[in-house]
């Protein structure tokens, strides 16, 4: 081999040497839990945190954190392409906690921090992850619950088709969130219809039983308005815009002065009284319609009762008087709608009129009273069936009313549907939670009324009389007997109000099949 000279060495120094290759930004995630040390300047909160509201704890949770340093670090992950790290569930309070003390202190402690990195999975569960960990550990109030599980059903069906409200509650209840279909039922009820009209009061933090009372109210004024069609404005703007009146803080929030309020302004758009709406809204919470209510002139429903001449007739309320500070945050309603003419209604009615609408009203609480208060009810009262009440149609009225009131005790009301037809009510499947003793008995008992298992084969359906029948009305499986243990079939033994109705309504369902079936009808026809 030549050798080179001096000249050719020094020229193949200067030539340019090997290009670099890609530089690798950073490595891969871990595709294990592994722990990591990272800096709260790696770290960031989830975006869809479901707590939106400051955690009650927090100045507890700071307090031991400033004293004992990070106890419990919360699991980290990081989506696919993100440089920085999130929280995997829970921990985003505590992420905050940190960077105040680390404002406030300069303390490395804080600023470096020990997690477990933990591989991405999907946006679904992480949230689920969240919702848990943010519940269990520091309660979120109910319209943070709601919206975050709104979001989970918006994600879920993003890639399938619409969920049921059942099918949620399955789907979230294997993701580590076990929750009720009734119960998903009033958080999507409440963002449908609450959150619009009083967003204040809700994220202020207003509670469960208030939320779940005023949908209750709100779904008892609407089938009150419903019956009335000549009203010049929707039933959902109607409500917003009383409500909107009510949107302050929760500990002013009072659900018998909102009451009252959508009383008096039902009663200028219905063109109906005062009085006459209270005794309907009252009628329409036991699941019993008026069948009496009679449109007014404008003179009858101009006069307004006071709080105590109505305090025995509306629920919810109490004889003290009413707010005044409270009361003076309603604006009136404007000159323009309580001068606009009066549509739809009738000359006023007769003395004789009047008279029979008293009688029959006396007929009508006499049979509620019968329905409702079991102490002091008697043979009579369960059998005694008034004069008014003796048509297939208010028979019918009456029967899905009681049937309401059952399903109610189960955890639903809404899951009965009125008929016009057939025992006058029937049943939303979708609806049905089946998963508890309580409810499980009381539908189970009302399917069996509607021969919702005739295409059922018999080796299937016939152990179902003995448990149904003999659980629920005796309780006889919670009772040891020769050569028969105490057993648990699921179901739960009716209180004694709930046997009272439950008699009551058969009681009237016998009557209403007399009344239907022909004269001297062989065999059972179906009802008209």
């Amino acid at each position: 081999m030549k050798k080179l000279s001096q000249e050719e060495i020094t020229d193949k120094l200067h030539q340019d040497h090997f290009t670099r290759g890609p530089e690798l930004e950073r490595l891969s995630d871990p595709v294990i839990d592994t722990p990591m040390l990272v800096t709260l300047e790696q770290l960031r909160p989830y975006e869809h945190n479901p707590r939106f509201i400051r955690n009650p704890l927090y100045d507890d949770i700071k307090a031991s954190i400033r004293e004992r340093g990070l106890d419990q670090p919360p699991p980290i992950t990081r989506r696919p392409g993100e440089t920085s790290f999130i929280i995997r569930n829970g921990g985003n309070t505590r992420l905050a906690i940190l960077g105040e003390l680390w404002q406030e202190t300069r303390d490395e402690r804080f600023f470096r921090i020990h997690c477990l990195f933990r591989p991405w999975s999907n946006e679904t569960n992480t949230l689920l992850g969240h919702l848990a960990e943010s519940d269990l550990h520091g309660q979120l109030t109910f319209i943070e619950r709601a919206l975050a599980v709104a979001k989970l059903k918006t994600m879920l069906e993003s890639d399938g088709p619409e969920l049921s409200q059942r099918e949620l509650a399955r789907r979230l209840a294997a993701g580590g969130y076990p929750v009720s279909q009734s119960h998903i039922s009033r958080m999507l009820d409440t963002l449908e219809h609450l959150l619009p009209a009083i967003p204040q009061t809700l994220y202020a933090g207003l509670g469960k039983p208030q939320i779940e009372r005023l949908i209750g109210l709100r779904s008892q004024a609407e089938r009150t308005w419903n019956r009335y069609p000549t009203a010049t404005v929707a039933f959902a703007e109607f409500w917003l815009e009383t409500m909107g009146y009510f949107d302050s803080d929760p500990e002013s929030f009072d659900l018998e002065q909102i009451q009252d309020e959508l009383l008096e302004r039902m009663s200028h758009f219905l063109g109906q009284s005062y009085r006459m709406l209270a005794l309907e809204l009252s009628d329409t919470q036991r699941g019993v319609s008026t069948p009496w209510a009679v449109p007014t002139t404008p003179s009858e429903s101009s006069h307004r009762p006071s709080v105590h001449e109505t305090a025995a007739e509306l629920p919810y309320s109490d004889t003290k008087p009413e707010s005044t500070d409270a009361k003076s945050k309603i604006e009136p309603i404007s000159k323009e709608r309580l001068n606009e003419p009066e549509t739809n209604t009738l000359p006023a009615v007769s003395h004789l009129s009047r008279v029979q609408q008293i009688r029959e009203q006396i007929d009508r609480e006499i049979i509620t009273e019968a329905e409702s208060s079991f102490e002091t009810c008697t043979i009579d009262d369960l059998w005694t069936i008034a004069p008014t009440l003796d048509t297939p149609e208010q028979l019918r009225l009456s029967i899905a009313g009681l049937a309401r009131e059952m399903a109610a005790y189960a955890g639903d009301a809404e899951c009965i549907i009125d008929q016009k037809h057939g025992l006058g009510f029937a049943l939303d499947i979708e609806r049905l939670d089946l998963s508890a003793p309580r409810s499980t008995g009381v539908h189970l008992m009302l399917l069996a009324l509607l021969r919702a298992q005739d295409e059922v084969n018999w080796e299937d359906r016939k152990q179902i009389p003995s448990a149904l029948f003999g659980q629920l009305l005796l309780g006889v499986y919670q009772l040891y007997l020769p050569d028969r243990p105490v057993t648990d079939v699921g179901l739960e033994r009716l209180p004694d109000s709930l046997l009272i109705k439950l008699f009551r309504l058969i009681r009237l369902a016998r009557r209403l099949i007399d009344l239907t079936l022909p004269p001297e009808a062989e065999s059972p026809e179906k009802l008209l």
